[in-house]
């Protein structure tokens, strides 16, 4: 593997060289030991605290939506302990540096998954959201919309009889007052005909006149002669009418004769006044001569003035007048009693009732309802999802504490890299002639890492192919839903772009009752029967442009973030190998003596193992070698090609096929001649190149072992 150690370092010389022509504070912030320029360092640790706290409130803390002056709050406190600590403390300062590799690593690929989920959230699953609330709506309208065509048709074809039917309740209420104005005009010639409250009345009067005038009652005359007209009907069998007329001829008569009384009275009335004057105006003896004239009333009494009893009689009245009055009483009352208990009948059909009926607007105005009720609770879960998802930025700091304690208190902790000075140690035993341990041998290798390696080691491309599958299949995950999001706007979009319909109604609805006749009773129907009269016209267009769907396409702007972000944990993944190098080299940074602790102990510890390797490996080799046999034999495609090698020889090209390096298990390549295979009958074993070279040339899978002590040594003496 190509090593980058001299080129590193060659940039680390060329960087110390400008930051100490233009730079020369750099040097002393960076390049100096801790108890130096304290001040300086701790001024520029405030300061990179102030502006990693301000990131955090812009990357982080906004989108918890606690509110503003709880975010802010939370912001000042993280920025101030960000500040103070990054100048007061090297811990902090370790640990705040250690969240940039963290973030690159495992911790922080959960964050960014993390964000996905969010940028999901907000994304397709709102814009899902909003489009099922635009489905709801159209349900909703468009169920309104046939109410409302249905109601159309109602109000042209039934309406009408409804409102003529329920008019006609109005109208015989409007008959019945005209039948009232009809009583009101023939109460006063009832009044007139049959009244006996001015007959007695006048028989008082006439009564009065005639005890003055010395006469017999004019009533009593008037009273007996209709008695005996009254018998005389009877026994003729008159009728009804005739009785009216007589009463009437009576009342007339008592009228006449009170207007004679009326004269008298006013004529004696005169003379009494004559003589009062008289008798005032001259002495009693002359009074007595002269005013006695005054006295003679006789001469007031104007029915003998007049020819007698005879004025009065009512003979020359129009005779039929009974008759037409009993016919108007017929009448009216026949009228009245007809229109008394008029019912209108009508039958309507009600449905049989339905528990929970709605209306189109309630289910419309229910459905949306009930859709802002589950939106609400959805909103509130993806907020909750969305500030746990924030709060996952923890584990990257979490990560980076954890990792500076296990460096503190552990010193086998992540301590496999060959550093800077690791291979000065090994330089300075080198030219003492002692032993070495670089190069490493290929087997350890395996346990050890080049912090300037230019290329990912096998486990690491082995840990990249895992994850870039896992992570093409989240890609899928989040892709579904994206799909589903645009499946669903593209439906809404068909609907709006090809279901517009308008519908017209046009319809005539005539009818028309005639009622013949000019009489009272003819106006009376046809007054109450005008409200069957009518026309109805219906020319409507409806259009269901308002109940279309309106889609709301998912921005690119999330899509961008997404596939962004899948792109950056993409890296990540790439860049991993790398970036938890830089762990190591930030704890190093902070503490140098705790780093050439640990590197010694590394040193130590790999070199007391490489002492006693030839003998580890020849019991482990013989231990493999056993695992190895059974491997092959229980492998039927290897066990093929082995015992066929002529006829199945091309088996080695596929990795079931494939034999492995008994040192280090790495497989057999395609071209042969690069691994060597062992000579002795009956041994397949192969090895690399370099195993070959390390195990001195020989097979130790197939030599017997000169001891069985070396059977007893076990693994765990030379592991790390």
């Amino acid at each position: 593997m190509y090593s980058l150690f001299g080129i590193v370092e060659k940039i680390k010389e060329a960087a110390l060289d400008l930051a100490k022509k233009y730079c020369p504070w750099c040097i002393l912030l960076f390049c100096t030991e801790d108890e130096q320029y304290k001040t300086l360092k701790t001024a520029a640790g405030f300061v990179f605290g102030a502006i990693l706290g301000v990131v955090m409130y812009l990357a982080i803390l906004i989108d918890l939506e606690f509110g503003r002056g709880a975010t802010l709050s939370i912001a000042v406190v993280v920025t101030m302990f960000l500040s103070f600590g990054n100048a007061m403390s090297t811990q902090v300062r370790c640990i705040t540096l250690l969240t940039f590799p963290s973030f690159c690593g495992k911790a922080g690929r959960g964050v960014l998954k993390a964000i996905v989920l969010a940028y999901v959230i907000a994304g397709p699953f709102t814009t899902i959201s909003n489009n099922a609330r635009e489905a709801v709506r159209v349900f909703g309208c468009t169920t309104v919309l046939a109410h409302n065509l249905t109601k159309t048709r109602y109000e042209m074809m039934v309406k009408p009889f409804r409102d003529a039917l329920m008019n006609m309740k109005h109208e015989t209420g409007e008959v019945a007052d005209i039948l009232e104005t009809v009583q009101d005009v023939v109460e006063p010639i009832v009044e007139e005909v049959e009244g006996q409250d001015e007959v007695l009345k006048l028989r008082e009067e006439n009564d009065y006149v005639d005890n003055l005038q010395g006469d017999s009652p004019r009533s009593s005359e008037i009273e007996e002669k209709y008695k005996k007209q009254e018998r005389t009907r009877r026994s003729n069998g008159e009728n009804k009418g005739e009785e009216y007329e007589k009463q009437y001829k009576k009342k007339l008569e008592y009228r006449c004769q009170d207007v004679i009384s009326k004269g008298t009275e006013r004529c004696r009335g005169l003379f009494k006044e004559a003589y009062d004057k008289c008798y005032d105006k001259v002495t009693a003896i002359v009074a007595w001569l002269l005013c006695w004239p005054m006295k003679l009333t006789f001469i007031c009494n104007l029915i003998e003035v007049f020819g007698g009893k005879a004025i009065c009689d009512p003979k020359d009245v129009e005779p039929g007048f009974g008759e037409g009055y009993e016919t108007l009483k017929n009448v009216k009352g026949d009228l009245g009693e007809s229109l008394k208990d008029v019912k209108i009948q009508y039958e309507v059909k009600n449905p049989v009732p339905m528990v929970d009926v709605k209306t189109a607007a309630d289910v419309a105005r229910s459905i949306a309802n009930t859709f802002e009720a589950k939106k609400s609770i959805f909103d509130k879960i993806m907020l909750l999802l969305k500030r746990v998802l924030a709060l996952i930025f923890l584990r990257i700091i979490h990560k980076a504490v954890t990792y500076h304690e296990r460096y503190l208190a552990d010193i086998e902790f992540d301590n496999k890299y060959i550093t800077r000075y690791f291979r000065h140690i090994d330089e300075r035993r080198k030219k003492r002639g002692q032993k070495t341990l670089l190069p490493m041998k290929k087997i350890e290798k395996m346990n050890f890492i080049d912090p300037y390696e230019a290329f990912p080691i096998r486990e690491e491309r082995r840990r990249i192919l895992g994850r870039s599958f896992k992570l093409v299949l989240e890609m899928v995950t989040a892709t579904t839903f994206i799909l589903l999001d645009r499946l669903f706007y593209e439906t809404l979009d068909i609907v709006a772009r090809h279901a517009h319909v308008e519908y017209a109604q046009t319809g005539e609805h005539d009818m028309s009752l005639t009622v013949r006749g000019t009489g009272m009773i003819a106006r009376l129907v046809r007054s109450i029967m005008k409200g069957f009269n009518f026309k109805r016209r219906v020319h409507v267009i409806h259009s269901n442009k308002r109940c279309l769907p309106k889609p709301i396409m998912l921005s690119k702007y999330y899509l961008y973030k997404i596939y962004g972000t899948y792109f950056m944990i993409w890296m990540f993944i790439l860049i991993e190998g790398y970036t938890q190098r830089l762990n190591r080299a930030i704890c190093a940074y902070f503490y140098r003596k705790r780093e050439k602790k640990r590197t010694l102990f590394l040193y130590n510890e790999t070199l007391k193992r490489r002492i006693g390797y030839f003998r580890f490996m020849r019991a482990k080799i013989r231990r493999q070698a056993r695992e190895l046999h059974l491997s092959m034999e229980a492998n039927m495609i290897l066990a093929l090609r082995l015992r066929n090698k002529d006829k199945f020889g091309w088996l080695r090209y596929f990795s079931i096929g494939k034999r492995k390096c008994l040192i280090c298990g790495e497989p057999e390549p395609s071209r042969p001649g690069v691994f060597y295979e062992c000579t002795t009958p009956g041994c397949n074993f192969v090895h690399c190149r370099e195993c070959w070279k390390d195990v001195g040339k020989v097979c130790y899978g197939c030599k017997p072992l000169e001891s069985d002590e070396d059977t007893a040594i076990e693994d765990e003496d030379f592991i790390v």
